[in-house]
């Protein structure tokens, strides 16, 4: 998701771990299986699910970032002397669709890239003029082969996809943050110009993309982060990481940030973007926040990816965090499996994928009813 220096170096799939899906309906049907404590389930045996949407007509989009595929190429290796990596590709990253009534289709298939255990695909949703859009792969300078359709962009969903705004052309020919051509189209929203806002999780910026021309124009750059009390032979500073956006009705954007290497507790924070740009800090002092969401209540909710030990993650540790008036912070919620997206119906249900950065078929979409109206947890 970062940069491809292995201290810094983030990605918010299977590589967060450092080394035939089951939909049924999202809006009141039966689900899988009830574990109240555990929320609905009503998806699973998914790969490293990134994104989860409700589009207007009740229909609820799940991202799955595929497994990669038989294709290879190779990218650069990090400056601490490693090779070339061979990545392997194939269009096995997916949209899924599940209609108000429970019918499952899968949308749209686009390429999924694996190095490893690190494996991009499908990132974010949202809706904008009854069109569906989803940020998709993740691109870098020095690979064997050119970008291939729909890696690095923002795509259109419809019988044939369309790439609308090519965020890898636009990182390497800028590079706004200056830590070499790096692009991971991640966060995306409808913004309330009428422009599709995407945070770049390798650019470490935020961007918005014309929808009809696919212009893309840069909003801001997010500067490292200063790595507080780090433990030994870490750096300095980690990337800021964009991960999440939301709007307010004061019409700035929120952004969430996950700052990289040795993801510290409490490193993580929103920023307040204006509508001139200028940034301020809203709400700090969360950890590893993989998406922000504003709910029906006119709340911020943000998704803590959990905290992190020698291996990766630590499993239970994820958390919502409610982010109300003037970046009050309180948990709503909490023992989550690696957590990476929410979102909300007219009611205050959420619907979350967990296991987001876990083994291929183990994600799953699952759902906490009124989860706007839940108290504070002590």
């Amino acid at each position: 998701m970062s940069k491809r220096a292995p201290l810094n170096r983030f990605s918010l799939s299977v590589a967060i771990l450092f080394s035939g899906t089951t939909l049924l309906s999202a809006c009141g049907l039966t689900p899988v299986q009830t574990t109240p404590a555990a929320g609905l389930v009503v998806a699973d045996h998914l790969n490293s699910p990134q994104g989860v949407f409700l589009s207007s007509d009740g229909a609820l989009y799940i991202t799955d970032s595929g497994t990669g595929g038989p294709d290879t190429y190779t990218v650069p290796g990090g400056p601490d002397g490693g090779g070339p990596t061979t990545a392997h590709t194939g269009m096995t990253a997916a949209v899924i669709r599940v209609s108000p009534s429970g019918q499952r289709s899968t949308v749209a298939l686009v390429p999924s890239e694996r190095e490893g255990t690190d494996t991009s695909g499908a990132s974010r949703l949202t809706e904008l003029g009854g069109q569906m859009y989803v940020s998709s792969g993740h691109w870098i300078a020095g690979a064997s082969i050119q970008q291939p359709a729909h890696v690095g962009t923002l795509v259109r969903l419809g019988a044939t996809l369309t790439d609308v705004g090519n965020l890898w052309a636009y990182e390497s020919t800028n590079d706004p943050d200056k830590q070499g051509a790096d692009s991971h189209p991640y966060a995306l929203a409808a913004g309330p110009d009428g422009q599709l806002w995407v945070a770049d999780a390798g650019g470490n910026d935020l961007l918005r993309v014309d929808p009809a021309t696919g212009t893309v124009s840069l909003v801001t750059v997010f500067d490292p982060v200063a790595n507080v009390n780090p433990p030994a032979n870490t750096p300095p500073v980690s990337q800021a990481v964009p991960t999440g956006i939301a709007f307010l009705n004061d019409g700035s954007a929120y952004v969430s940030l996950l700052p990289g290497y040795p993801f510290l507790p409490g490193a993580g924070k929103v920023v307040r973007v204006a509508q001139d740009s200028s940034r301020s800090d809203y709400a700090t002092g969360l950890t590893t926040v993989t998406d922000l969401r504003a709910g029906p209540d006119g709340n911020l909710y943000a998704v803590e990816l959990g905290t992190f030990g020698a291996m990766g993650p630590t499993p239970g540790t994820g958390a919502i965090v409610r982010i109300k008036a003037g970046g009050v912070k309180e948990t709503v919620l909490t023992g989550l499996n690696t957590p990476t997206s929410i979102t909300f119906n007219a009611q205050g249900d959420a619907f979350l994928t967990v296991n987001g950065a876990a083994a291929p078929g183990t994600g799953q979409v699952l759902r906490w009813d009124r989860l706007t109206q839940r108290p504070a947890l002590p």
